[in-house]
């Protein structure tokens, strides 16, 4: 019974969702959004893997009496583990910090998108405090207090 046995297949989960992240935000700084939903999907499968690898980890480590968390597999390693696997562990917590700030930036991505198309949608349905671009003739309603263009 070994609580590292599968913290490679840990570790390739979390490689495969720090490339969707990156996917992600690429797409995000792109003018359209198409495949962000196939993003998200495949996003949450990901994650989905990586929460059954750790709980099966997490109940291993109740069994053989460590507390079964992050802590308890410290200990655990401290106590029991190779040299890979402690370098699996250190690569696990470096991928994790990345996935972090992926995630972080993303989010302020999605954020900054979601407050421009409100803005969008709040101008195409006449809600300025300035009202209509165009009244009911279809002519402008906005009045400039300048000289038209165009005109001496």
């Amino acid at each position: 019974m070994n609580p590292a046995s599968h913290l490679s297949l840990e570790h390739a989960a979390l490689s495969r969702l720090v490339d969707k992240l990156n996917q992600e935000q690429a797409l995000l700084t792109e003018a359209t959004a198409e495949g962000l939903t196939d993003i998200i999907s495949e996003k949450a499968n990901i994650v989905a893997e990586m929460s059954t690898l750790a709980g099966n980890r997490h109940a291993l480590l109740g069994k053989l009496g460590y507390s079964e968390d992050e802590a308890g597999m410290q200990k655990w390693m401290n106590e029991h583990a190779s040299d890979a696997d402690r370098d699996i562990w250190a690569g696990l917590f470096e991928l994790a910090q990345d996935a972090k700030e992926l995630n972080r930036v993303n989010g302020l991505l999605i954020g900054k998108k979601l407050s421009i198309n409100q803005s969008a949608l709040t101008i195409l349905q006449g809600k300025t405090g300035t009202g209509n671009f165009y009244g009911p003739d279809g002519q402008n309603s906005i009045k400039s207090s300048g000289r038209r263009l165009g005109v001496v």
